[in-house]
């Protein structure tokens, strides 16, 4: 059996429901149904702990603000991604137990530095260090919304720290590492996975928005999504990856709009399939019958999630003797940097990878030594 159980604080300030059985039993296959009774649970804990039914985790700390991001209809939270939820739970989560006690205003310079070194102490990494300090900016700006006490004072202070970040990734596949790749998937028989990665690689789209990705509902949702229809596992729908609807009957043409930037660049963006012939033999040679749905799937007919996705890149990049330093999310930006060695203008660039800004852009060339000495070159040839 498994079972919800309230945290160990919440149950010394009053709060009287305890252990909760979830429904079935461990290695039964309804992991993500027990995961959403779970946050059912949690956000009903929340609402109380937030003074709903009645007052417990002191009003002004740190404790009460994150309980108010999470737990607030007016909440910026309540707007992200189930992914990005997720995320930003965990996070919240470390948090809440480091510093749920402390009060916002006896949070100064003097302490968040010391929640700084703290973790350095321990060893965490930069980008775990920034993404923390992130987070706690985000619940400190919700603060200042709710004109909580002493939250404006921590947004400035926050304001002046600089907390380093990871380094920037100087790795990206080369065409004849994805090909490599390709082709061991293609000896695997692994049809699915290999046209995957080319529309990566050929139309610089983020694996999301090839493979799509499984998105958690509330209990709301899925009573929508059910009358709705579409691809559902559980307490979780399928979304944002390429659909045989976004390519025409002639397969000439793809037409899709990024799940990044959908909301605010809503106009689709159109592929010319013909100036890939390699990914458009492949999609051809899917029986029309069977152009329904998904693009991408397994054998068994079902979207990969981005755990499997990741996984078959590691296996073929093994085998293909590819470095491990490549990742499969540097699949982008090897495709930005071929094309910049192709001699692609930086708006071309920006354009190709569906960017609003440049600056995102410069974010993903990783060959700056080859710029320099490229720019000694043309110094010379003057």
């Amino acid at each position: 059996m498994v079972y919800w159980q309230p945290p160990k604080k919440y149950r010394a300030s009053g709060y009287k429901v305890g252990n909760t059985r979830l429904p079935g039993r461990a290695d039964d296959g309804r992991d993500a149904e027990r995961a959403a009774r779970a946050r059912e649970l949690t956000l009903e804990m929340l609402n109380w702990a937030r003074g709903d039914v009645e007052p417990r985790i002191a009003p002004g700390t740190w404790g009460w603000l994150i309980a108010r991001y999470k737990a607030d209809d007016v909440s910026p939270f309540r707007d992200l991604k189930p992914n990005s939820r997720d995320d930003y739970l965990f996070t919240l989560a470390r948090w809440e137990a480091a510093i749920g006690a402390v009060l916002i205003t006896d949070t100064n310079l003097v302490e968040l530095k010391s929640w700084q070194r703290s973790m350095q102490q321990k060893g965490r990494s930069h980008s775990y260090i920034k993404r923390m300090f992130t987070m706690l900016r985000i619940v400190a700006g919700y603060g200042v919304a709710l004109q909580a006490p002493g939250a404006r004072a921590v947004k400035e202070i926050m304001g002046e720290m600089r907390i380093k970040g990871p380094k920037a990734r100087k790795v990206s596949p080369t065409p004849e590492q994805i090909a490599a790749i390709v082709g061991k998937s293609d000896e695997a028989g692994d049809s699915a996975f290999s046209l995957g990665i080319l529309l990566q690689w050929w139309l610089t789209l983020r694996a999301v928005d090839v493979r799509g990705q499984y998105l958690r509902m509330t209990p709301e949702e899925a009573a929508t999504a059910k009358e709705e229809g579409g691809i559902i596992r559980g307490w979780f729908r399928w979304a944002d990856g390429i659909t045989w609807s976004m390519i025409d009957r002639d397969v000439t043409t793809l037409t899709k709009t990024p799940s990044k930037t959908e909301e605010t660049a809503p106009d689709a963006l159109e592929f010319d399939l013909v100036l890939v012939p390699d990914v458009r033999a492949r999609l051809l040679s899917i029986p029309p019958e069977k152009r329904v749905g998904p693009v991408i799937v397994d054998r068994k007919g079902m979207p990969f999630n981005r755990y499997t996705w990741s996984d078959k890149f590691r296996a073929y990049r093994t085998e293909a003797g590819v470095p491990d330093d490549v990742w499969m999310m540097d699949t982008r930006a090897g495709a930005i940097n071929h094309a910049k060695r192709a001699g692609a203008s930086p708006i071309l660039l920006q354009h190709a990878a569906n960017h609003a800004s440049l600056d995102t852009t410069n974010r993903y060339i990783r060959e700056q030594n080859d710029s320099i000495a490229q720019v000694i070159r043309l110094r010379h040839e003057v």
